[in-house]
């Protein structure tokens, strides 16, 4: 683990951090990204764990049939940790994968979170597709 990510991770960035930054509460963090996939879901699945677990992300819940995800996302010099969603859908063409992304609660929001984590599901959904 790099130094950067050490002061990203310490108990006083997790414990002030938060306080010390300016929070825009009206704002909607939420985003969403969907794609079809030609793959089963079973394949998609697959990708999704192996995608959270090489970008350092915390795999927070799984279903039984392996098809919903609960994610948060690692925190980084330009944004806090992110509450991720992933569903994966059958389709008689493969699959249909749905990212659903937010600030995690009690973190600060600011202006343009909404669009960036609109980029961050659609980058996240492009690299499953990459790794099916």
């Amino acid at each position: 683990m790099s130094v950067f990510d050490k002061i990203l991770n310490s108990r006083i960035v997790d414990q002030y951090g938060a306080a010390l930054a300016p929070s825009f509460d009206f704002v909607d963090t939420s985003a969403e990204a969907q794609i079809e996939l030609p793959n089963d879901p079973a394949a998609v699945g697959a990708a999704v764990e192996r995608v959270v677990a090489e970008a350092g992300h915390q795999l927070a819940g799984v279903s039984d049939d392996r098809l919903a995800f609960a994610v948060i996302t690692k925190k980084t010099l330009l944004s806090w940790e992110l509450a991720t969603g992933i569903e994966i859908t059958p389709t008689p063409q493969g699959s249909r994968l749905s990212i659903y992304l937010a600030n995690m609660p009690g973190r600060p929001k600011a202006l343009l979170d909404g669009p960036k984590n609109k980029k961050v599901a659609q980058k996240l959904a492009e690299r499953i597709r990459a790794a099916v």
